[in-house]
């Protein structure tokens, strides 16, 4: 007499339940196209990015070949974070971001998101650190912008351009700091020549050319924030750019 053997029956019931939960996935929201819809919202708050970076982090175990997009979406938000959040708990999310970030480089270290979003987070940082911390990460910010540039200027809308380029604006100038007013002129024109529809990069080369005393060509950049279409950073940001054009354009008289 043959013998019954379980195996063909406990085969079957696994392949059964594999096409059940492919079925399940079919019929419900995937958690990271839920948190990339959240990240799209026009008035994106902390809740929903909290949302969307616990959706992140919930898929990473998970991630397999997507690994090093999701650890980038992993930086972004939490960049994002501790921009919008209030100043007790930004330090931590730029923390979280910059960690990403170094996980990131460490599995593609010749692509760009690494790269950026390392210094981005270094950034955030440096803001909330105080001067002290600034001067200490500016050397590291600036080696990682640059390496970005090699890789792809465009990354992020000219992201490392627009970044080096308020740097640039902002920072004392020498001996002080690194401050130079035509590196920031530059890199924002090279901004705005790569991303036209970006509000920041207008917003930016406004300013410095404002700062260069070039107030008609500063007013023409100003009104091309008013007209833009993108922020990369956050969907809110665009608003906000354009209130600043506005303030602007109206201290200027027009």
């Amino acid at each position: 007499m043959r013998k019954f053997s379980a195996v063909p029956i406990i085969l079957g019931f696994i392949a059964l339940l594999l096409l059940l939960g492919n079925l399940a996935l079919a019929q419900n929201p995937a958690p990271l196209a839920e948190a990339d819809d959240l990240m799209t919202i026009p008035t994106l708050d902390v809740p929903q990015a909290s949302r969307a970076l616990a959706l992140y982090e919930e898929s990473l175990p998970n991630a397999g070949a997507d690994r090093p997009l999701l650890l980038a979406k992993l930086a972004r938000v939490c960049f994002i974070l501790g921009d919008i959040s209030k100043d007790s708990t930004r330090q931590g999310f730029y923390a979280k971001g910059r960690t990403y970030a170094e996980m990131l480089l460490k599995e593609q270290p010749a692509g760009v998101p690494g790269h950026y979003w390392l210094a981005l987070n270094l950034c955030g940082l440096a803001d909330v650190g105080g001067a002290f911390q600034g001067r200490e990460l500016l050397p590291t910010i600036l080696e990682e912008l640059q390496r970005s540039l090699t890789i792809d200027e465009t990354y992020d809308q000219a992201g490392a351009h627009r970044v080096l380029g308020r740097i640039y604006f902002e920072a004392p100038g020498r001996p002080l700091s690194v401050g130079d007013l035509n590196k920031s002129l530059q890199h924002l024109t090279a901004a705005v020549r790569l991303a036209p529809e970006n509000s920041t990069n207008h917003l930016y080369l406004a300013e410095t050319l404002l700062r260069l005393g070039n107030p008609d060509q500063a007013r023409q950049q100003l009104e091309q924030t008013l007209k833009a279409t993108q922020h990369a950073i956050h969907p809110g940001g665009l608003t906000d750019d354009q209130t600043t054009a506005q303030r602007r354009l109206e201290e200027m008289g027009g």
